[in-house]
């Protein structure tokens, strides 16, 4: 079988893990930058080139796409939809599952746990509605980033409206949230494959830091979930629609509570803490889309 994995890193961890595997199974694999496609679509035919070469001939995508390669990695994934060959993330589900605000607003239509969240045109009410979220301090995240990068802690009414009013001028979204001092510098990653909660770990923050990423030091030790805690992940990937998702939770006093949902999940650190073959089980997924997606097409 022929593998695409979409990625800028090849020597990523991640992505080098998945090459692994689909060698190890006896698949072809090759690793594309999503900025070295070509996309066609009228004239002469709707087609996909990669380096000036025709990239058609594969069994099955996987989109491995970061912040900075979400747009346009997403018209590269919606071409290979369109042309008919299977995906493991559709780009719609990428789409939303990137934006922050409005992955939230999926989940909460579906019944799911978020943390109460605010976005703004203007800082003009602020001070008005930001009780309806809770309590100072409160968290600030953009609607595009990974890893922690550009999440605010504000602790005060002049430091949350200065901060709004300069991102307002700037053009910028942010998801206000109030800042949950249970959880801090604790979350649990969850990664589902398949609608399977497949592997789970606590990441705990560094002294003085209050975002749980591996990114910015946090550490992680493997977990073994409750049923609770599967089901909300689960139905989490299932609500916006993804095959393979890290879903953050956040453990409350009023239970957990979906931080955010990763479609394209880093897993070095749950493989090493699990001992789970993580990129084993994402190879045999995709494979079994491909298969599944060639019986359909020829009505076996």
């Amino acid at each position: 079988m022929n593998i695409a994995i979409l990625s800028r890193g090849p020597e990523n961890h991640s992505t080098r893990s998945l090459v692994e595997a689909a060698k190890k199974a006896g698949h072809n694999v090759n690793v594309h930058d999503p900025f070295g496609f070509y996309l066609l679509i009228g004239g002469n035919g709707n087609r996909i080139t990669y380096n000036g070469q025709p990239a058609e001939d594969c069994d099955v995508v996987i989109p491995r796409l970061s912040s900075a390669t979400a747009r346009y990695g997403g018209e590269v994934v919606y071409q290979y939809e369109w042309i008919g060959i299977p995906v493991v993330n559709s780009a719609h589900a990428i789409a939303d599952a990137r934006h922050k605000f409005r992955s939230l607003r999926i989940l909460a239509q579906h019944g799911l746990p978020i943390p109460p969240s605010l976005t703004v045109g203007s800082s003009t009410y602020l001070e008005e509605i930001s009780p309806d979220i809770g309590e100072y301090p409160f968290i600030l995240k953009p609607f595009y980033g990974t890893h922690g990068m550009g999440v605010m802690l504000l602790d005060t009414p002049t430091s949350l409206t200065s901060t709004v009013d300069a991102l307002c001028d700037m053009h910028r979204d942010y998801v206000i949230q109030s800042f949950i001092a249970e959880a801090a510098g604790v979350d649990i990653r969850i990664l589902v494959v398949g609608g399977k909660a497949i592997a789970a770990m606590k990441r705990r923050a560094v002294n003085g830091e209050f975002r749980a990423n591996i990114h910015q030091g946090a550490n992680g030790e493997a977990i073994t979930l409750t049923e609770e805690y599967t089901q909300i992940a689960t139905a989490a990937a299932d609500a916006l629609q993804l095959n393979i998702a890290g879903v953050d939770l956040l453990q409350t006093r009023n239970g957990p509570v979906i931080l955010e949902v990763n479609p394209s999940p880093g897993f070095e650190e749950l493989q090493s803490v699990t001992g789970i073959d993580i990129a084993k089980v994402m190879i045999d997924f995709a494979v079994q889309l491909a298969e599944n997606h060639s019986r359909k097409g020829t009505g076996n």
